[in-house]
């Protein structure tokens, strides 16, 4: 496999998924931190900070790896070899010339999936074996973490996540198929990578990671909805029956969008709810806090707001980078 196919099936801009529940994770053990008065500038916990975050990005670029090729063995991905590419370097000009419009053209672009490695030629084993080494890198990862914190159990937690990132596409009843794939994003992107990495660094789980976990997994469950939206008519043709596919386009777009406000106000909550008591004390506020709060809140409604858009008009790439972004 050469470089470029092996950096092209990392899918390295969804690599966000993978950070934003370790993040969230990290500040909800900080926060406890500081509410034990504990310091959390040891080099044992900055390491397994670290290495929370290597099994999540490990983990993710395996699970890549492995819906390549699963999606490959079995077909799905037929329409997204090599030459769907050219796609990507339309000329406008041209296809203008032809009668199509600049609408069609921009709905063919937001619809085109990226190219997929084993649809377009490389050998389906080298895929495998890309799938597996990242799998055992995110696995030496999480016995790094239960070494240093003796969370052994936490060991079942991984092989867990393993299974999971196998069986979205591959086996033989893959449960990506049957329209669960948003539910296990939910599961594991949000809630078992936020409360993992908190537990490993801290001992315990709060309801300040409760509540970030969630919403790390709602963001998690919208991007992949948004991406099987985009591939609604190829996964049907393919016998893949997503969540979208189940309860089609329309009624689709409606859930996502709804799915979006509701982050919107879970993240309002925090900027502008939180901060007035995060000493408990109203001598803390400033007019810089209340600036920063205000100013925070807009920048996400006009995200969300953007966001909403791009579903609803189809503007499926530019909305999976605003989610990602």
């Amino acid at each position: 496999m050469r470089i470029q196919d092996y950096v092209s099936g990392m899918r390295i801009p969804t690599l966000a998924l993978s950070v934003a529940p370790v993040w969230m994770g990290v500040e909800a053990a900080l926060y406890e931190f500081r509410a034990r008065d504990i310091s959390a500038s040891s080099g044992t916990t900055v390491a397994v900070a670290f290495l929370c975050l290597g099994v999540a990005l490990f983990l993710q670029i395996a699970a890549n790896f492995a819906n390549d090729y699963s999606d490959g063995v079995h077909g799905a991905d037929a329409n997204r070899g090599a030459n769907s590419g050219v796609i990507e370097s339309i000329d406008i000009d041209v296809a203008a010339e032809n009668g199509y419009t600049r609408e069609e053209i921009d709905e063919v672009l937001q619809r085109a999936a990226p190219t997929r490695l084993v649809a377009s030629g490389v050998p389906p084993k080298h895929v495998l074996i890309a799938a597996i080494v990242n799998a055992v890198l995110a696995c030496a990862c999480g016995i790094a973490v239960c070494v240093l914190t003796g969370h052994w159990w936490l060991i079942l937690v991984g092989a867990m996540c393993v299974a999971a990132a196998w069986f979205y596409v591959g086996g033989p009843k893959p449960y990506g198929y049957m329209g669960f794939g948003e539910l296990v994003a939910f599961v594991f992107f949000g809630l078992v990578a936020t409360l993992g990495t908190q537990y490993a660094l801290c001992g315990t789980i709060t309801g300040y990671g409760w509540y970030g976990a969630a919403v790390i997994g709602l963001v998690a469950a919208i991007v992949l909805s948004i991406n099987n939206l985009r591939d609604i008519h190829t996964d049907a043709a393919a016998g893949k029956r997503t969540l979208e596919v189940r309860i089609g386009e329309r009624a689709s777009t409606v859930m996502i969008c709804v799915a979006i406000g509701v982050v919107l106000l879970a993240m309002l909550i925090p900027w502008s709810v939180l901060w007035i008591t995060i000493d408990s004390s109203l001598e803390n506020l400033t007019i810089i806090s209340g600036y920063a709060a205000t100013l925070g809140s807009i920048v996400l409604i006009l995200i969300s707001v953007v966001a909403i858009l791009d579903v609803a008009h189809h503007r499926f790439r530019n909305a999976m980078k605003t989610c990602c972004g």
